[in-house]
This record gives structure tokens, sequence and C-alpha cells, in this order.
């Protein structure tokens, strides 16, 4: 189907049918009913973000072998590259090494070798080919790594002189345009190059059950309620997914009881002249407010403090409200999941300072960072909050409004 013609489309978020208008650079179309982003007003080339793919990964490779940054403190110096995470990490905590190898290099690669392969060499998407790439464009974290990096450059600047290396900039170019094709190239857009959904027959301005249509929450195809599984991904898919408030709940339980231990336990450990001593999150926050580094203490405060507790009671509450069927403002409900399930990963930024300062503050044993375990079980939080907001079906909010 022709991008720029006139087209039907499901909402993902409301299940109304909404008849978009032709393609007009710049501007982007909104679901009139949730407000919702149905096409970005941006519209780019599987051949150009192709393009775009290839030097990220010639920026990678710089990133990978060139040195990143060094430091000195007490007449010693120490140049280390990320290669030289790895080596450390899997002495001492390999967890950790698979954790920052997964979300940094893996999946970040394999995106951008499927979108070389979709844009340049033509490649037809098969179903097990658009499954892994749904998969890594949600779990990409390089963007939230290269924020951990330049958090723990405010603390090592308080420890020693930090000088910065070619890896270092080819790693924020790297991530600036990784983030780039993850707006352009969604799972949806990759999906449709599989199959695309026939919408001509639906009638705009009426919600997809009342038509018969089945929306699959795996890969966006629309097909008739009388099928059981998607026709595309071969998921199956219920009309409405009403077990998501059990199992979105029991999740935010096991977030809750690790939310504890994540902020109680030193989640590094610093080893300095041979004495040791144990931090835990608010500890840092202390220490960097001390230092000055205001808007820095505010970031790691909001990031692994705030924003886990505000996600676990607001989805609570969105649970609550729409099982209860008591939503007044839909609207108002949907924005605020819609926040909740954006900044779930930013979470991450304190593991990701932890695996960092671990790594490059090791300066003959005069300075030791080791991570505690408190890291495994914050990681653990933040996880498992992205996959409760993931498992909540947020048409339910608008099945259960009461009034707008």
């Amino acid at each position: 189907m022709d991008k720029f013609a006139l087209r039907k489309v499901l909402c993902p978020s409301c299940d109304l049918v909404v008849s978009l208008p032709a393609y007009v650079k710049g501007q982007k179309a909104l679901c009139p009913r949730c407000a919702q982003v149905l096409r970005s007003g941006f519209y780019l080339s599987l051949k150009d973000v192709a393009a775009v793919a290839i030097a990220a990964l010639i920026f990678l490779g710089v990133a990978i072998f060139e040195p990143f940054l060094s430091v000195e403190s007490f007449s010693i110096y120490q140049q280390m590259s990320l290669i030289s995470i790895v080596k450390v990490l899997r002495t001492d905590w390999s967890l950790l090494l698979y954790v920052f190898m997964f979300f940094t290099l893996f999946l970040p690669v394999i995106l951008l070798c499927q979108i070389i392969a979709v844009g340049l060499l033509s490649y037809k998407p098969q179903r097990i080919f658009c499954k892994i790439y749904s998969f890594c464009h949600r779990f990409c974290m390089v963007d939230v790594f290269i924020l951990g990096v330049l958090v723990s450059l405010v603390k090592l600047t308080s420890l020693a002189q930090v000088g910065f290396y070619m890896g270092f900039y080819a790693a924020i170019v790297f991530s600036l345009l990784l983030l780039y094709m993850t707006l352009k190239v969604r799972p949806p857009r990759m999906w449709d190059l599989l199959q695309e959904a026939d919408l001509t027959y639906a009638k705009a301005g009426l919600s997809g059950v009342e038509q018969g249509l089945s929306l699959c929450r795996h890969c966006n195809f629309v097909f008739s309620n009388q099928i059981k599984a998607c026709p595309r991904c071969g998921c199956e898919v219920p009309s409405r997914e009403y077990s998501c408030y059990q199992k979105a709940f029991a999740l935010l339980v096991s977030a809750t009881i690790l939310y504890l231990p994540s902020n109680l336990y030193p989640i590094m450990f610093t080893d300095y002249l041979g004495t040791s001593t144990g931090s835990n999150i608010v500890d840092g926050v202390i220490a960097l407010w001390q230092m000055d580094s205001y808007f820095v203490a505010l970031v790691i405060l909001f990031a692994s403090i705030f924003i886990p507790v505000l996600k676990i009671l607001t989805l609570s509450w969105i649970l609550w409200t729409v099982k209860r069927q008591r939503v007044r403002k839909a609207l108002r409900v949907s924005i605020i999941y819609r926040l909740v399930s954006f900044i779930g990963k930013w979470s991450m930024i304190d593991v990701f300072v932890v695996i960092i300062m671990s790594s490059v503050v090791r300066m003959s044993g005069l300075l030791v960072i080791n991570p505690g375990f408190a890291i495994i079980a914050f990681c653990s939080v933040v996880l498992i909050t992205m996959f409760a907001a993931e498992e909540f079906d947020e048409r339910l909010i608008w099945d259960n409004r009461k009034y707008d």
C-alpha cells in the first residue's frame, strides 16, 4: 500500500478506526480520540536508514577499539577502552558483563544488520526476522548507557583528572544515530514488509471491536476476530487481554519486593587504601549534591528512586481504576500510561554507572570500586516494571471509561 495515499488504520491505543489523509512532510497524524501518533511527519526510506546504519556500525567499531577515556590521579595514569570493561567484569562480575553486552552491544548490532539487510540488500523479512527485530528494538539501551557514562564522568572528576579520546566521541555519535534509526524504523514498519493489513472495508470513526476486528499487540496486524491466531506473527490474540490485570499486578508485587534491597543494600563498594566503604543509591545522590553536581544528583534521584516508585504506584492505580471501570478521563489516563511506559528503561542509568565506575577506577590497587548485591536487585526492578507496563492492554482504558 502506498504510504503517501489515503489509508485507514486501527489505533493500537484506543481501538478506533482512523482514516489518515495523504502524507505531507512535517505533518504527523494523531488519533482524534486518544492523541496517539499514527504516522510520523518525517518519512525516510529504508535505503536511507540503511546508509545511516552503516555509518553507525563504523562509529561503533571506533568506540569499541579506540581509547575511550583516561584517568590520572596520584601520578598514576590509566587509559580505558570499552574492551577493558569486558576484561574487568569477566573476572569479578560476569553477570553484569552479560547485562552490559546484551543491551549495549549485541542487540544494537543485530538491529543495525537487519536494517542494512532490508534497506540495501532488499531482503524480504520473514516472521522470525521481524520477531528478532521487535525484541532488539524493545531492549536497546545504548542511549541510557551514554547518559550513564556522562553521570560517571561527573563522579570521576572529583577523584581524578579525566581525559577524553576518540572512542568517547564516537560512542556519542553512535548512540545518536541508533536513536534516530529506532525512531524511523519501528517494529510495525518492519512487519508491514512481511504482510500489510487491508482496512479499506472498515468504517472510520467506529472502534475495531464493533466491526469484528482484532489488533495483534505483538505486530500491530489487524484481522477478523473470528481468527484466533494472528495471520502475520502467529501469536494467539484475544480481542482484549483481560488477563493482563493479574499478570501486571503479580509483576508489580515482585518489583516492590526487590525494590527494598535494591535501595537498602550497598550498590557499590569503594576500596581506598585498604578501607572498604559501601554506598547505596541515596549515598551516591548525597555525595553528588555535596560535590555541587546538583543536576546530576537530581537525575540519579529521579531515575533511580522516584521513577521506580512512581511507576509501581501509577501502574497499580491504572490497574485498579480500569478494573473497577472508574475511568473518568480516559485521555489523561492513557497519556499517563504511555509516559510510564516510555520512562521505564531510563532507571537503568545507575546500573550502567556502577558498571563504568567498576571498570574505570582501578588504579593499581589504590582505589577499587566493586558492584554490590543491590545492583542486581535494582536491575531486576527496572526490567520487571518494564514488563508490567507492556503487559497491560491500554485499550481497556477506553473500553471501561465512564465518560470523558
